[in-house]
């Protein structure tokens, strides 16, 4: 079982993975996803039953835990978010490390595994120590690109109406806006995005690309990232931005951008919904203003690829 284990938490090279069978890939890429949901789905029971025992027989505290029920449901669901990404972090910690360019802490075992060169593209400035004006430049671009196809991407789907046909969609909704404005911004803004950035870009992004291809390990790590959040509405955008947020990773070579992009994503969403903020835009300002957002979002993104290719 050790030997297991330690197998599934190395970090091993396209060359070795080359001779590895289908199913021991499979088993590879999806053991840390695994491990990461036992944990997770542990730790929130033992967090309620903590809880339980917390507010049992206290009147005032039991008031106040019905009174912020959805806070208390968010910040337990954080707690045990971090569980999870905190029993596979030494499997990331590899993946994330050899990923970096001009990284000077992987361990020695590591580095004699790394991936060769030309394997990840990097951003010169972000990744390979450009300047500081140089990364702040790129880190702008790159929250530019998220903002603007996170807003684009929300107007799409609800003058679609397909906000309003998922009932597990509401549910989720309903859930996340209930969490008070500061624990929110928190919550979605710092720990879901590098918890989720840790298991889908840093690790399952990472390892399926050396196990198969760029394309595909861009578009089922995306898929996987989009099902994850476990209706058809967020499928569907998870998906999408799942694929800018790699496509961004890959041209930059930094876990700082996917990162970054998730945060900015999620923010600007929560911070302009929160309190109903888009609800009375007009079908055709809506149309306009989604048209606009996804427009300049792909024109930052031909900006990231064009400066990578001449750096």
């Amino acid at each position: 079982m050790k030997n297991f284990w330690e197998r599934m938490n190395m970090r091993w090279s396209r060359e070795e993975l080359s001779g590895w069978g289908s199913f021991q890939k499979t088993v590879y890429l999806l053991w840390p996803l695994l491990v990461y949901f036992v944990v997770h789905d542990v730790a929130e029971i033992l967090l309620w039953a903590g809880a339980g025992g917390i507010f049992s027989g206290k009147e005032a505290l039991a008031l106040f835990f019905t009174e912020n029920s959805g806070t208390f449901r968010g910040v337990i669901n954080g707690l045990a978010i971090v569980c999870g990404v905190a029993a596979i972090r030494q499997a990331v910690k590899r993946e994330i490390a050899g990923g970096e360019r001009g990284s000077s802490d992987i361990p020695d075992n590591i580095r004699r595994q790394e991936v060769k060169k030309t394997d990840t593209p990097t951003c010169k400035g972000v990744a390979d120590g450009g300047g500081a004006t140089a990364r702040l430049t790129r880190y702008c671009v790159v929250a530019a690109i998220a903002f603007l196809s996170a807003m684009g991407l929300n107007l799409l789907m609800s003058l679609l109406g397909m906000t309003g046909i998922s009932k597990s969609y509401e549910e989720t909704s309903q859930a996340q806006y209930s969490v008070n404005f500061i624990p929110g911004l928190f919550l979605y803004g710092v720990v879901s995005p590098l918890a989720e950035e840790a298991v889908f870009r840093g690790m399952i992004y990472n390892r399926m690309k050396r196990c198969f291809n760029y394309p595909l390990a861009l578009c089922v790590s995306a898929l996987l990232f989009g099902c994850y959040h476990g209706n058809p509405v967020q499928a569907v955008y998870g998906t999408i931005l799942g694929i800018m947020i790699a496509w961004c990773y890959e041209i930059c070579g930094s876990f700082a951008v996917p990162v970054l992009f998730h945060g900015v994503a999620n923010v600007s969403m929560y911070v302009m919904t929160y309190y109903g903020g888009l609800k009375d835009m007009s079908r055709p300002v809506g149309i306009g203003v989604s048209a606009v957002c996804l427009a300049g979002a792909a024109g930052f993104l031909f900006n990231l690829k064009k400066n990578e290719e001449k750096g």
